[in-house]
């Protein structure tokens, strides 16, 4: 919120916690002066009185001589000093308010709160008229795992564990992986790594892994491009690789046409649109998460390549309608 870049980082930090504090209190129509600001910590009286100064003579706050009490200037959004950046940045709000919520109710949930504030530039009154929709919680028995593989991961050692595959059923295999990155995607922990019998990366689900434990301590180099979203990263439908990045052109219609224009799928998307229909080309390697994309869109959505994809939703079109006779 404040930033002048003459005076130490100690100090405008000391000035945007006066700010906030003054905003509360303003809010809460409750009395703020220089006895109760002394009572938050900012520092001596001196310091205290320095800062008040600074910041008034700046027009951000305004000291009423009456009730002697301290309030936001009229106009103080357009001081020099104050930066109105934050809110630009959803995605950032998004995440704070979600972890707001997290900690409710625990003992951490003043330090949350002061660090949101401080984060957010905002006092957490206004932060609460920003919501977030709740996500499927993650589960509790794979923070264990979690913390035992990020463990083994930051010393860059390959583990083994046995694994429940998606398309074998209860059948358990040993797999040796070399760690690159936990992935948090919509309730969902994976270990993204590479698994050294594919020969190739891998996503692992952390709640189907079963005895994580290391390979004999013995160690790996890390490739100097490991990032998932730099490898798989052409499309944005969550945590899914497929092998090959392929080039997708899917048709839309009605009210999903609208829909389909204002957001971004990926990164070298091409939207055609006309008054019937949207197309949509881009390249993924994200194949199960498109298919399910596509399916929830239900009649308003028709693939067009390639052709192994189009084959495949059509026979899950087929395996639907089966369904919908009995």
């Amino acid at each position: 919120m404040y930033y002048d870049k003459s005076i130490s980082r100690e100090r405008n930090n000391r000035i945007n916690k006066i700010i906030r504090l003054i905003q509360k209190a303003e809010i809460k129509n409750e009395i703020i002066n220089k006895t109760t600001l002394q009572k938050e910590g900012i520092g001596s009286s001196a310091t205290l009185g320095r800062e008040l100064s600074k910041i008034s003579g700046e027009h951000i706050i305004t000291f009423d001589k009456h009730k002697l009490t301290f309030r936001m200037d009229n106009n103080w959004k357009s001081a020099e000093h104050i930066k109105i950046d934050s809110l630009l940045d959803y995605g950032s709000l998004g995440i704070m308010k979600s972890l707001l919520e997290q900690y409710q109710n625990t003992p951490l949930y003043k330090t949350v709160i002061d660090k949101i504030e401080e984060l957010a530039e905002m006092p957490i009154e206004d932060f609460s008229r920003i919501a977030v929709p709740p996500k499927p919680e993650y589960n509790k028995e794979d923070q264990k795992k979690f913390s035992k593989i990020f463990d083994y991961m930051s010393q860059n050692l390959k583990i083994q564990f046995y694994y429940k595959g998606r398309w074998h059923g209860d059948e358990r295999k040993n797999r040796v992986v070399r760690p690159y990155q936990l992935l948090l995607d919509n309730g969902t922990c994976y270990l993204y790594g590479y698994d050294e019998e594919k020969q190739d990366d891998r996503l692992f689900i952390l709640r189907r892994m079963e005895e994580i434990r290391l390979k004999n301590n013995e160690s790996f180099d890390l490739p100097a491009v490991y990032e998932f979203s730099l490898k798989h990263g052409f499309s944005k439908f969550g945590a899914y690789t497929f092998k090959n990045p392929v080039k997708y052109k899917i048709e839309f219609y009605g009210n999903t046409q609208i829909w389909i224009s204002e957001n971004k799928w990926a990164e070298d998307q091409v939207l055609e649109a006309s008054e019937n229909k949207t197309t949509l080309t881009f390249t993924s390697s994200q194949d199960d998460k498109i298919l399910e994309w596509i399916l929830s869109c239900g009649s308003d959505a028709k693939p067009i390549e390639p052709e192994v994809f189009v084959q495949r939703w059509k026979d899950k079109i087929r395996e639907m309608s089966k369904l919908a006779e009995i």
